[in-house]
């Protein structure tokens, strides 16, 4: 078996694309339950700045994608397959390992994505969509995340996708001290936008979200006033700063909306940061005066300065992720070779209880002991014959070994992934 993801992310795919392809909350059950009849096990990574599909696969084989895709989507898999990446094996290990060290991020570092991580394995196995060895491996990268967080200062230096966005607010419209701020979501996002906000001394924070007592209980940790969700107008007219940050599957924020709440003030410089995926803000706000509308696309700017400050802990993170890749194939193979030991001591323990029957019926007459001496004798020998055998099966792993053992004693086959579910891929 093999590991397989499919991917989408900043790195392949404008943000328009991506947000067709995002899976909420919502629809996560629904769509592992899809994956996981498709392919028989399923983990997915769906967070602002990449969608990617986890399963396993025969070696030989190369999934089908495309009926998957357009179960989930309403689109043509050909209109949207030119956006993807797919890794296999080595390369699928080592994507999730950088992805949970938050290599691949496009703030490079940055912790958050391992909670992703988390959360999506914990969602798979809350509806039995994951097994081992994919268990395995998203522990390992959870593990591996942590890691490269602890042996290098990756964390020291980091920036969330919030705290990034109120740098470029602080571009739009100057100085946060004294500036009223409105964040539209108290969800993980809109709370790490708050608390950004607060920290780069904003003046005034007023939060809003559909349930008004998640709002409400954000407030309390961090002060500021909470507006009822369908009555945040008058907060829209006060605003300097905009970030909005909810999972709505559609626009929260019109243009007109915006512009009925500014009235004539069209002076007065705003700054709307969207950071939700779907976004959250008709781009079309961008056309008001004196209006910057910034998306998740538009902190590439200041992800590439970071991602230089971060060269160096990369680097040294890289290492890590090297030496866990290497660590895990070792893992992975040896899921061939438990598998071929229990065929060999069940074949050698067929072959010695038909002896010992045929024995003792030629050797009729004795008692229990002298039995069990014969059973004890028969059991002795065939665990010195094979231990030489088994041993180097295990130190060596060498595929090779596996493919002669089947050979030479020729063990019947049960299919390969029958073989790593026996396994239970912890050795």
């Amino acid at each position: 078996m093999k590991a397989v993801v499919l991917g989408v992310s900043h790195r392949t795919a404008p943000l328009e694309v991506r947000e067709r392809l995002a899976v909420s909350s919502e629809r996560l059950p629904e769509a592992l339950e899809l994956m996981h009849c498709a392919f028989g096990h399923a983990v997915i990574v769906s967070t602002c700045n990449r969608t990617e599909f986890y399963t396993l696969a025969p070696d030989s084989a190369h999934l089908e994608w495309a009926p998957f895709l357009e179960a989930l989507y309403p689109l043509e898999a050909a209109s949207i397959q030119r956006y993807f990446y797919e890794y296999e094996g080595d390369g699928a290990a080592r994507h999730l390992f950088r992805v949970a060290a938050g290599l691949d991020s496009m703030l490079v570092g940055e912790s958050q994505v391992l909670g992703q991580v988390r959360t999506a394995y914990s969602a798979a196995v809350s509806v039995g969509a994951v097994h081992n060895p994919l268990s395995r491996l998203f522990h390992e990268a959870m593990r591996v995340g942590k890691r490269a967080r602890t042996e290098t200062r990756l964390s020291r230096n980091e920036l969330s996708v919030s705290s990034a966005s109120v740098r470029l607010a602080r571009q739009a419209v100057g100085p946060l001290a004294g500036r009223h701020a409105l964040v539209i979501g108290a969800g993980e996002a809109g709370k790490l936008a708050a608390r950004a906000l607060v920290q780069a001394g904003v003046g005034t924070l007023t939060l809003t979200n559909r349930t008004f007592a998640r709002a409400e209980e954000l407030s309390r940790e961090l002060g500021g006033r909470v507006v009822p969700f369908d009555d945040m107008r008058r907060a829209l007219a006060e605003a300097d700063i905009v970030v909005s940050a909810t999972e709505a599957p559609g626009t929260v924020l019109t243009r007109a909306a915006l512009e009925q709440a500014r009235g004539g003030d069209g002076t007065r410089p705003l700054a709307v940061l969207d950071i939700a995926i779907p976004r959250d803000v008709d781009p079309d706000v961008r056309g008001l005066p004196n209006v910057s509308l910034f998306d998740l696309d538009d902190l590439n700017g200041v992800a590439e300065v970071h991602r230089q400050g971060q060269l160096a802990e990369a680097v040294r993170a890289e290492a890590v992720v090297d030496e866990e890749v290497a660590r895990f194939r070792v893992w992975w193979q040896s899921l061939d070779v438990v598998p071929t030991v229990a065929s060999l001591r069940q074949y050698a323990e067929d072959i010695r209880l038909r002896e010992v029957e045929r024995a003792l019926r030629r050797l009729n007459g004795l008692n229990t002991e002298q039995q069990a001496v014969v059973e004890a004798m028969s059991k002795a020998l065939v665990k010195k014959l094979l231990h030489d055998p088994v041993a180097t099966l295990k130190e060596q792993n060498d595929p090779r070994h596996v493919r002669a053992v089947h050979d030479l004693f020729r063990l019947s086959s049960k299919g390969e992934e029958a073989d790593v579910a026996q396994s239970g891929g912890e050795t």
